[in-house]
Order: structure tokens, then C-alpha cells, then sequence
């Protein structure tokens, strides 16, 4: 097999597509130098853009086993590649790239599969692994095996941390055992890229190996001390025998490096490589230092968590860097005024020499200069500082063409020149007043800000001492204090200054006024801005927040002035194994900011909805008053129900709710309210109450979404006292169909399409409503609904379901008969009901079904909807119908396809199924053909593609449901239309 043939199995499995390189594929050459182990040479890479790649080995001769498991090892450190392929003339081998290495049978324990070389094997291979397979996450569910939780940083944080948890135990401090480990991982990376040789090391403490240095008191000290005299770093600070750790401390870690099991004593293949481990690593073990606690690191310090230290993992630096950094010189100066243990700074570096080399090898002056004067970051904390310093140096060792010897890699110190342990507030004293000051007293300005500020609320006292600081005139942010740090960095900007930050989601979609203002204030002052919102994926991107988050990007992209993109990315099941995302077009929503100051809901609805939410949401506001305001034309309001309290705080007099009923949190049912339930004997609580609130007629809504996206409401027909777990508004007794007609309305569809879109926490955090949600609701003059054919409808469906659990038939009359009342036509129908579909996406079983392979019915569903939209314009001049085409791919298939086609003359549209001709492949070969389109290679930029061709549009889309759904439908053909008068071809 030559190279040639190489790139045909390359073309069979989507990577090099229409005998072009996909975008991310490197060959020969370039495929090696994009590496960073010496030992292992690639024939090809494909790196995605969240940087996960993809191996290819070609070999004349089937490789040795032995073989294989040395490249092996040499891609799980790199800790990026979830598949190497090595291919033969008689096979192609899968091996998974995040399999823990072994000292035995390596390779064939984490042999995925053999396909042999073969058209239909290689039909098969590019189903399982090809690039649409990855891309779309299709390759995660068949490949259960291959999962970050076995790569190298997970592996790597769960040593240290039993390592720190020993060191500890035996009595070491806490601080003492972090920089040991620290010293010892900086040690093993200058001994793994021969900087330091095993005859410095005979020559330095008279042993050849660096554990059985450590096994010796006096050599570790004597090598200790030589490092911080070569290095002059901050990482190494001077060191001598006497503050030597004690002998068993350097034991159990020379232990660590010999891969020695601490109880059964058992040993193993130690299987880190240093020099290939990514240097942006070093931030995860930070992160769990940081969050160590006193048991050893099973418990997070409440330190660090109440800082908001959490560990920014490298998919979303990536994403971060590459919209700030995209298009520019290398000479631009970064700042990060929350730097923690240096992630961004540290990829900013090697991103910053990479630009400033232009493709040819970097030298040490321009790798120096870089590190010296153009990566700043602040932190409050000592020891994330020395951790980013450390980082950085090893960053820089990397970047060095030839870093030997080393009394020649002698660095200067950071902290206190570019590193500062400092308030972010107060830097500009804290540092000295030279280095982040100009002559003239202003502070310095910087091309790049970036960060991962603390996002973490830090209770009533947290807030006060924020008020103590505020500015007049600025608003500041209720809860945590991400938003104080974009502010205080905006002093540190130019007129040119990019953004990249990641932030706290809950100002930007909540519905505080003083959390929107503050959002607002932000968004006005670095205009135009673009909004990513990450809630879906925090489970474990962040895993340690108590937040949902967003990246907020300024000024790094041409857009018009006061423009907002909103970009969402959606969960995917293939997240937590691959550590990435994706991100379609139309995830992608732009608006102004005027239209958000003028009706703040179309923020959040643009993070998490469509394009057609957003103006189904301007209709109802513009048709209807809000129940808030419906409540006060009858002399009502929505409270919020009884609170308890510990017994500490029960200090109100509750006398007055004394043998009351009292309904608890999981008393209710949808429509109804048991009919005996236990007294309220209290004669104190921490909020009593009025007792008005409690007077019958009361409408009653569950603040928690625990039983599903639909509220669970019910009228209480005689007094009680209900609990927080409850909002309630006593109702006008003269006429109680107005409780009920309110029960059935919230209860339906178009209340949980409306939560989703607007309520400030459901739909990006908790499963609940907040009192103001509820109030912002559209709703009908209540008295005349009451009167109109559909209110009296809904009224008896209402009382059905007052006697009888609801059957789905009962949900859907129930929503039928509310869309009558509110007026809502066929098309937004599909859209409220395909809401409803997508607040189950909260809870997992309605995410996992949101990923799963549309069935042929749902594209059915999915065409049927286009049509309808076409054929309402076609039925203008009536010279044409539509008809459309499912093709019947493999139900496993990465993509699915369907053509919609013009015929001449009236006539009904019409649906059939189409029986594919061969694969994928084959299918996209000949539409590629037919209409004279790249289609893989335009499938690289974009994971949707419409084909506009004489008298027909072919739309390709990933499998998943999501992509497929009715509303989907209804976009999908309004940028037909759109396209159509406008002559573009998508």
C-alpha cells in the first residue's frame, strides 16, 4: 500500500473528501509535526475543533504487537486521540487511543476492531469511525468502550490525588506535599526530554534513576537545590537538604513514579510520559489541589468552591482562543486578571509563538520575549500563581527548538513581572504600580482579555462587600460577581480589545431586573458581543459549578454595531465521553440590542429556542397582558406559600394558620388536591404569611417541574395553608371557573413552551419556576375567557381531569382547546407542541431520546410540515406542487436525506420513500454529482446543508432527532423561501 493508497482509505471514510483534505486532516509531514511525542510518526492526523484527533499508521508489514502498544502510550499521553488506525495491506486495525496503558497484551485489549481491506469492510469502517461517524457523535454509541473517563487526566488526577491524600496522611503538610508533587512533575518532564540526563543525575546524587534518587534523603535535596540555582524560577524556589521533605514522603512518591499499587505493592507499567502529557494538564492538577480538603481530597474545600475555582477544561479554552485569536499578528498582549493555574495563558502562548514563527521553527529569543512580555495573568491565590508559572515554563521548554543544556535555560521570574498574586481589583497597587500603569498613571491596555472568573455566589456577605466597591452609576450584579471582573477589565482595554470570558448564564437569561441590568450595562459598554451559551453541557464541563454558563466574545469578529449572536450548543451524548461539542447554523440566532432591552425574554429564548419562538413570543406579548397584571384586574396576586424554617429561625407568630390544612411539597397532583390532609399545628414559623393567601377559591402551582415539562396546578376548594414548595393566589370566591380556567391553562403545552423560553431558571438550570415566571405569562382577560366557547371547553375538560388521572388524549384536548382560546393557528401550533417536546430535554431520558435516529415516521412528520409552508406559497399562482423524496438509509446511518421536487401543474403534494442505492457515500457521490456540489467537503464547515438545484432542494442533516424535528420544518422552509427570492444556494 502506498500513500496513494492511503489517501483512498482516507477518501472511503470521509476524510479526505472530494480528493481534497477535510479541514483538520494533516498528512506526512505536517501530520508529524502537529505532535508532541518524539517517538510515534503519524502518516495522517484529522484534529476537530474541539482538538480531538484522530491517528493513521500506514505499515507495509503487519507491526509487532510491541510496537503497536508503544504508540499507544505515546497518544493516550497526549491525551487527545480516542482512535489510532493502523493500517496494513491486509487490514486496517481500530485501537482505542483512551485506554489506560498495560504492561502486557496493550494492544490487544484495546483493539476496537479488524475490517480487512475491502470495499464492504471499508463501507463498514467508515459507519463506525469515519468522520460524519465522529463528527456527529454517532462513533460514541457504538463504541462504548472509548471514554475520557480512562485518559490521561483522569488517570493522572486520581494519582496525585491518592498521592497527596498519603503524603497527608503521613503527616506532611498540606502546602509541603503539593509543591513536592509539583517539583516531582517538573523533575520527571526535564528527565523525559533528556534535558536532564541519567548522567547528570549519577553525577548530582550518585544514582542513575530519579526514583531511586528519592529513596535518598540527601541526593533529592542536593538535586533539588541544583534546579532552583539552573531554572532561577518561581516553581523552584531556592531549596537545601534541611527543608528536604522526610524520608517516607520521598518514598511514597518515588513509588508513584515506579507505579508501585500503595497496598498491595503490587507494581505496573507506569504510564506517563511527561514530555508528551499537554502542559495545560498542569491546570487540572490545580484544580484538584484547590479542592482537596481535610479528609485527604474526597471533599472539596469549601475555599475553593466558594471562589469559584473550577477547572476550565481545554475543549472550551479551545473555543475561547480560536474566535479572540483568529486573524492575528503574535505581537498582542494577553490578560487574564483571574488566571488560576494559567490554562489560557498557557495556550495563548504557544498560540502567540506559533503566529509570530509564521511556519518556520520559533527561536528561543521569540519564545522568550513572548513569555516575558506579552502573557500577563492575576490571581489571588499564591499557589495558582506558582502553578501558572510553573505551566508556563514548561510551556516555553516545549516551544524551545533545542532546550539543551540546561544552565542555558536559566528563567527569569514571573510572579512579580507578568504574574501577579494579587486582587484583581486592586492589581494596579498590589503589583507595585509600574507594571500595570503607563508613565503618566493610566493603566496599561491590552490586545487579548480572556479568563474563567468566579462565578460562585457567596451568600449575603459576599454581596455586601461587592455594594461596599459598586460605582455609582453602574449596576451591579445580584448574585456572584463574574460580571464585576468583565467590568474591572474593561478598564485594562482599548477601543480594540477582544473578549473571551467565560460567565455565569443566570444575569443574562434570568428574569431579575437588577441581574438584566447589570447583563445589559455589560453588553452596551463591548458591543457588538456574541453570547455562547454552555448550560447544556455543565454536568461536565464545569462539574464542580453551582451555575450554568455562558462565554462572552466582544469586538473579535465584524458585526454590526449593536449586534448580539446568541450561539447554543446543544447536549450530546457523545459529550462526556469525547469532551466535545457541536455547533450548527441554526444554532445561531442574532439580535439587536434594542430588541433585548425592549423585551428581555428574547434573550434567553435565543439561547435555548428558534427563530420562530422568538416571534411567536413577540406575538403573544403584543396580542395579550400578563397574568401579573390579569391577577390585579381581579384583585389578586401570586404569593409565595408558607416557610417553615429551622426552629432557630421560627420567630413570627403563626397563630393565626393554626388548624388550617396544610398541604406539603408532594401533595398535589395535576387538577387535584387530596381530599383530607394533616392540620398545621405551628404556633411560630420563619414566614408565616397573611391569611387572606389562604382563603379559598386558591389557584396553586408547584414551583418544582418534578413530574415533567408540564406544571403541576390545581384549585383548592376550601382553605389551607400551603408551603413554599407552592405559589398560590386566592381567587375571586363570586366567580371560582376563573381558578379553574387558570389550573387548565398553565397545565397545558403553551405554558411549558413559554417557561422554557422565558422562566429564568428552567431550560438552562433548575427543573423550577420562579413566583415572576409565572407572572409574566400571557393570559386572556380572564372574565371574558371564562364566557367565550373556548374557555367554557377548557372549563370541562378541566373538570374531567378533576375526576380521572389525564390520559395523553385528555393533554392534547386540553392544548387544542387553550390554542382556541389564545388564537393560535396550525404552524404555531407545531410550534408550542414541539416546545413541549424539548422542555422534556431537561430531564435525561427526553435528552437521549433528542440524540437518538429519527425514525421514518418523524421524517415523514418533518417533510409533510416543509411542504405545508411551500405549498402555501406555491398556492398563490397554483402552477406548481411539491412532492418529497425520504431517502431509506441505514438506520444507523451518520446522516439522513430528503429531497423536496417542483412538478408542474396543481396538484397534492405527495411523500414517498425512496430506497437508497448503496451507503452514505454513495448516495452524497451522486447528489455530489447530479447538482454539482462538494458535499462532503462543504459538510466539513457545516453540520446542515440545503442544495438548492433546478426545481428541487436536497436537505442533508445529522441523524438526530433534533435536526428533524416539526419546527426544524418550518425554518427549514422559510430559508428556502428566502433563498429562493434572493437566488442564494446554501
Amino acid at each position: 500500500m502506498s500513500i496513494t493508497t492511503l489517501e483512498q482509505v482516507l477518501e472511503a471514510t470521509g476524510y479526505y473528501p472530494d480528493g481534497q483534505p477535510a479541514p483538520g486532516l494533516h498528512l506526512g509531514e505536517d501530520a508529524r509535526a502537529q505532535r508532541r511525542g518524539k517517538d510515534f510518526a503519524p502518516d495522517a492526523s484529522w484534529r476537530s475543533p474541539s482538538s480531538l484527533t484522530v491517528y493513521f499508521k500506514f505499515e507495509e508489514k503487519l507491526p509487532q504487537d510491541e510496537l503497536v502498544s508503544q504508540w499507544r502510550r505515546e497518544i493516550w499521553n497526549e491525551g487527545f486521540a480516542p482512535l489510532l488506525w493502523v493500517i496494513s495491506p491486509e487490514r486496517i486495525d481500530l485501537y482505542n487511543g483512551f485506554g489506560v496503558p498495560q504492561r502486557e497484551g496493550d494492544a490487544q485489549k484495546h483493539l476496537i476492531r479488524t475490517f480487512e481491506n475491502v470495499d464492504a469492510s471499508l463501507a463498514e469502517l467508515e459507519a463506525l469511525a469515519g468522520r460524519l461517524a465522529i463528527e456527529t457523535g454517532q462513533f460514541w454509541t457504538q463504541a462504548s468502550k472509548v471514554d475520557r473517563k480512562t485518559s490521561v487526566d483522569q488517570k493522572l488526577l486520581s494519582d496525585l490525588a491518592a498521592l497527596e491524600r498519603d503524603l497527608v496522611e503521613a503527616d506532611l503538610g498540606r502546602d509541603a506535599a503539593q509543591a513536592l508533587i509539583g517539583r516531582v512533575v517538573f523533575t520527571q518532564y526535564l528527565i523525559d526530554r533528556g534535558i536532564v540526563t541519567t548522567s547528570k543525575l549519577k553525577k548530582l546524587g550518585g544514582h542513575t534513576s530519579f526514583p531511586d534518587i528519592l529513596r535518598d534523603r540527601d541526593a533529592t535535596g542536593l538535586l533539588f537545590n541544583w534546579l532552583s540555582q539552573t531554572f532561577n524560577g518561581d516553581m523552584f524556589p531556592p531549596s537545601s537538604i534541611r527543608n528536604t521533605p522526610a524520608k517516607r514522603h520521598l518514598v511514597r512518591v518515588a513509588e508513584f513514579l515506579e507505579a508501585v499499587d500503595p497496598d498491595s505493592r503490587q507494581t505496573s507499567l507506569f504510564p506517563y510520559q511527561f514530555d508528551v502529557i499537554p502542559v495545560e494538564l498542569i491546570s487540572s492538577i490545580y484544580e484538584q489541589f484547590a479542592h482537596s480538603g481535610a479528609d485527604g481530597g474526597s471533599r472539596r474545600s469549601n475555599a475553593a468552591l466558594s471562589n469559584g475555582v473550577h477547572y476550565t477544561r481545554l475543549s472550551v479554552v479551545s473555543l475561547v482562543l480560536d474566535e479572540v485569536m483568529q486573524d492575528l499578528t503574535g505581537e498582542e498582549t494577553v490578560l487574564d486578571l483571574t488566571c488560576g493555574s494559567g490554562v489560557f495563558l498557557v495556550e495563548a502562548l504557544r498560540r502567540l509563538v506559533h503566529l509570530r514563527a509564521a511556519d518556520k521553527p520559533p527561536t528561543r529569543e521569540m519564545v522568550r520575549s513572548t513569555l516575558y512580555e506579552q502573557v500577563y495573568g492575576v490571581d489571588i491565590s499564591e499557589a495558582a500563581v506558582r502553578v501558572a508559572a510553573f505551566s508556563l515554563y514548561l510551556a516555553a521548554l516545549e516551544l524551545d527548538p533545542d532546550p539543551r543544556p540546561p544552565r542555558a535555560l536559566k528563567f527569569q521570574p514571573l510572579i512579580g513581572r507578568t504574574l501577579f498574586v494579587a486582587d484583581a481589583r486592586t492589581v494596579e497597587y498590589e503589583s507595585g504600580g509600574t507594571l500595570f500603569t503607563s508613565l503618566d498613571g493610566d493603566l496599561k491596555r491590552f490586545d487579548l482579555i480572556v479568563g474563567n472568573p468566579p462565578w460562585s455566589f457567596k451568600g449575603h456577605a459576599g454581596t455586601e462587600a461587592r455594594r461596599k466597591t459598586r460605582v455609582a452609576g453602574i449596576p451591579a450584579q445580584p448574585r456572584g460577581e463574574g460580571l464585576d471582573f468583565v467590568l474591572r477589565a474593561i478598564e485594562f482595554s482599548h477601543e480594540k480589545t477582544r473578549f473571551g470570558v467565560i460567565l455565569s448564564a443566570l444575569p443574562f437569561f434570568s428574569r431579575s431586573g437588577t441581574g438584566m441590568a447589570a447583563a445589559l450595562h455589560v453588553m452596551r459598554s463591548l458591543a457588538p458581543i456574541t453570547l455562547v451559551n454552555l448550560s447544556n453541557l455543565c454536568s461536565w464541563l464545569f462539574a464542580t459549578a453551582t451555575m450554568p454558563a455562558v462565554v462572552l466574545f466582544a469586538r473579535h469578529r465584524p458585526q454590526r454595531a449593536d449586534q448580539v449572536t446568541v450561539v447554543q450548543i446543544p447536549w450530546a451524548a457523545s459529550g462526556s465521553k469525547s469532551h466535545t461539542f457541536e455547533v450548527s447554523p441554526s444554532d445561531i440566532i442574532r439580535l439587536s440590542l434594542a430588541d433585548i432591552e425592549a423585551q428581555p425574554t428574547k434573550l434567553k429564548a435565543a439561547a435555548i429556542g428558534r427563530r420562530r419562538d422568538i416571534a411567536l413570543l413577540d406575538a403573544l406579548s403584543s396580542a395579550y397582558s400578563t397574568l401579573g397584571v390579569q391577577f390585579e384586574s381581579i384583585d389578586s396576586e401570586l404569593n409565595v406559600g408558607l416557610i417553615r424554617g429551622l426552629p432557630k429561625n421560627q420567630t413570627r407568630d403563626g397563630r393565626h394558620l393554626k388548624g388550617l390544612e396544610l398541604l406539603e411539597a408532594d401533595d398535589i397532583e395535576p387538577f387535584r388536591i387530596p381530599a383530607v390532609l394533616p392540620l398545621f399545628r405551628q404556633t411560630k414559623a420563619q414566614w408565616p404569611r397573611s391569611r387572606d393567601i389562604y382563603r379559598a377559591p386558591i389557584l396553586i402551582i408547584k414551583e418544582t417541574l418534578s413530574a415533567g415539562p408540564r406544571p403541576i396546578v390545581a384549585v383548592a376548594d376550601r382553605d389551607l395553608v400551603y408551603t413554599n414548595a407552592y405559589f398560590g393566589a386566592a381567587m375571586p370566591a363570586a366567580d371560582p371557573r376563573i381558578a379553574h380556567l387558570l389550573a387548565a391553562i398553565l397545565s397545558s403545552s403553551l405554558a411549558s413552551w413559554f417557561f422554557l423560553m422565558s422562566a429564568s431558571e428552567f431550560g438552562i438550570w433548575k427543573r423550577r419556576l420562579l413566583r415572576h415566571d409565572v407572572s409574566l405569562m400571557p393570559a386572556p382577560a380572564l372574565r371574558d375567557a371564562v364566557k367565550s366557547d373556548a374557555g367554557k371547553k377548557l372549563l370541562k375538560i378541566g373538570s374531567k381531569l378533576q375526576r380521572a388521572d389525564p390520559a395523553e388524549a385528555d393533554w392534547q384536548n386540553l392544548d387544542d382547546a387553550v390554542f382556541d382560546l389564545y388564537g393560535i393557528d396550525d404552524t404555531d401550533r407545531v410550534v408550542v407542541l414541539d416546545g413541549l417536546y424539548r422542555a422534556g430535554w431537561q430531564w435525561q431520558a427526553g435528552r437521549e431520546d433528542s440524540v437518538a435516529n429519527v425514525n421514518p415516521a418523524e421524517l415523514f412528520d418533518y417533510a409533510n410540515t416543509f411542504m405545508d409552508v411551500i405549498g402555501g406559497w406555491l398556492s398563490a399562482r397554483n402552477k406548481r406542487h411539491i412532492r418529497a423524496e425520504v431517502l431509506n438509509l441505514s438506520q444507523h446511518s451518520a446522516l439522513k436525506v430528503v429531497r423536496f421536487v417542483l412538478d408542474d401543474g396543481s396538484g397534492t403534494a405527495t411523500i414517498q420513500t425512496v430506497q437508497a442505492d448503496g451507503g452514505l457515500e454513495d448516495v452524497l457521490a451522486r447528489i455530489s454529482k447530479r447538482m454539482n456540489v462538494r458535499i462532503a467537503t462543504a459538510l466539513s464547515a457545516t453540520r446542515e446543508l440545503r442544495i438548492h438545484g433546478r426545481n428541487e432542494v436536497v436537505i442533508i442533516k445529522p441523524a438526530a432527532k433534533r435536526y428533524w424535528m416539526k419546527i426544524v420544518a418550518l425554518e427549514d422552509a422559510d430559508a428556502v423561501v428566502a433563498e429562493s427570492f434572493s437566488g442564494s444556494r446554501a
